[in-house]
């Protein structure tokens, strides 16, 4: 009797599609929450300028709770990573682009409880400190957004994805430039405020970890857009 043939592989390769479909889901769906977080930190580098602490308590506020959704679709993701095994030989770059994500979301939550600090304990008077402070914000959204954009296409327009992700190493360029003036500027301006100096460095901190955050999430994507752009889609 002849034994009943089954194609082993393409169930393999269905399987694998399938899962990488799920997965480019769940990286858009939590893009998109951080997405708030991020661009929420404008509210708080205004409200700090103006020396709102409440609005910064609100704002802290509503940002830890994006942090909290952030840490849950986390751990979902890698459980799903987890039953999926060796199924996907690109696993463990969408594993690093979760982390690096839910990374983004606290420390965001991080920077917004620092400038309410700031904001209860002391006034930053420097206009040169709260403008730089402004614009590394918006170079931190900025990037944010061509990672978003970059990670939506990733599955429908992948070459265009690659494009996105490799904008932002020029965006983060800025980005770094725009942390240096600033370090200066803070000890040059605020060296008669110790607890400003501290907490606006915090601040710049940690918005400059979130550009890098951002830059190695976007390779991550580059890699997986290109592999996509390789295969054919």
């Amino acid at each position: 009797m002849a034994e009943e043939y089954y194609d082993f592989e393409r169930e393999t390769r269905r399987r694998a599609s399938l899962a990488e479909e799920s997965l480019n889901e769940q990286l858009v769906g939590m893009v998109r929450a951080v997405s708030r977080s991020v661009s929420l930190l404008r509210e708080v580098t205004e409200a700090l300028a103006s020396g709102d602490p409440e609005k910064l308590r609100r704002l802290h506020t509503e940002i830890k709770k994006v942090k909290e959704r952030t840490e849950s679709m986390k751990e979902d993701a890698l459980s799903y990573l987890a039953r999926l095994g060796d199924l996907l030989d690109t696993g463990s770059l969408y594993r690093s682009v979760f982390l690096r994500l839910t990374r983004v979301a606290q420390v965001s939550e991080g920077l917004a409880y620092r400038a309410y600090l700031a904001a209860a304990n002391t006034t930053i008077s420097s206009k040169t400190v709260l403008e730089l402070m402004s614009r590394l914000i918006d170079t931190v959204i900025r990037e944010f957004e061509k990672l978003e954009s970059a990670a939506q296409n990733l599955t429908s327009k992948p070459k265009s994805s690659y494009e996105e992700a490799q904008v932002i190493l020029s965006i983060e360029d800025e980005a770094d430039d725009l942390y240096r003036q600033l370090s200066f500027t803070l000890y040059k301006e605020l060296h008669n405020d110790i607890v400003g100096l501290m907490l606006i460095r915090d601040i710049s901190d940690m918005a400059e970890d979130i550009a890098d955050l951002i830059r190695d999430a976007s390779e991550d994507v580059k890699f997986l857009a290109l592999r996509r752009v390789q295969q054919g889609y």
